[in-house]
């Protein structure tokens, strides 16, 4: 597969993560919240549903996690559309979504919500995926990565 193939597929990866951003921003207002609802409902297999986010707490803390996953996905596409040809960065950003991975997954098992671990999983295989093709572990990227 081209080198292009793999910059689109992170590309994708890059809205992906900012439309979860969005998704779970959502919760933080009634009309907004089916999305992130449905999502929990999904990991809990079944246990939490959009009524639960009026719990103390709960609302704020879905809906700034979604702010949070929105701007590292912002984040992450400046640096793609900045042409960062830098290893050291592109693995520096990878080390922060590798320890994203491993505390969202950790708590999630030890909270209850395994299957979110699961969901992280495939999250995380779709961004190193590419990255490994990408050559974002080599010493050299072979060039820029595209606007």
């Amino acid at each position: 597969m081209t080198r292009n193939f793999w910059e689109q597929w992170l590309h994708v990866w890059i809205w992906m993560t900012i439309g979860f951003g969005l998704l779970f921003s959502g919760a933080g207002l009634p009309p907004l919240d089916a999305g992130a609802g449905l999502f929990y409902a999904i990991v809990s297999g079944g246990t939490v549903d959009a009524s639960n986010f009026d719990a103390p707490g709960m609302r704020i803390s879905v809906s700034l996690v979604g702010a949070v996953m929105f701007g590292w996905g912002l984040c992450l596409l400046a640096v793609f559309r900045a042409r960062g040809a830098d290893v050291g960065l592109w693995r520096g950003l990878t080390w922060g979504v590798l320890g994203w991975y491993i505390v969202d997954s950790a708590l999630s098992v030890a909270t209850g919500f395994a299957f979110n671990a699961v969901t992280n999983t495939l999250f995380i295989i779709v961004f190193l995926l590419p990255a490994a093709k990408l050559g974002f572990f080599s010493r050299e990227m072979a060039s820029r990565l595209p606007a």
